[in-house]
């Protein structure tokens, strides 16, 4: 499906940039495959192999603003993955 990367603390903007990224999947695939893409409000600001490069990129760009970086990939890797007690 998706390499993730989490942020250290996960917000609920960035719970629902998240599952849209999950539902654009299909029509990310034939594009994106193997890439990093940023969501920002539903909509794909970047890409790029790269996804260090990618948030540096989309920070100087957009600023401090909750987007999400995925690798677009038919398997799901998680790389990292906060604990937040009040996280359900």
């Amino acid at each position: 499906m998706a390499t993730v990367i989490l942020p250290e603390r996960v917000t609920e903007p960035l719970v629902i940039e998240a599952q849209k990224f999950r539902r654009k999947l299909t029509q990310l695939l034939p594009r994106y495959e193997g890439q990093f893409v940023a969501l920002y409000q539903g909509r794909i600001i970047g890409h790029s192999a790269d996804d260090e490069a990618l948030a540096q990129k989309m920070y100087e760009k957009y600023g401090d603003v909750p987007f999400y970086i995925a690798r677009v990939e038919r398997e799901t890797t998680v790389s990292s993955l906060p604990y937040e007690s009040s996280f359900k």
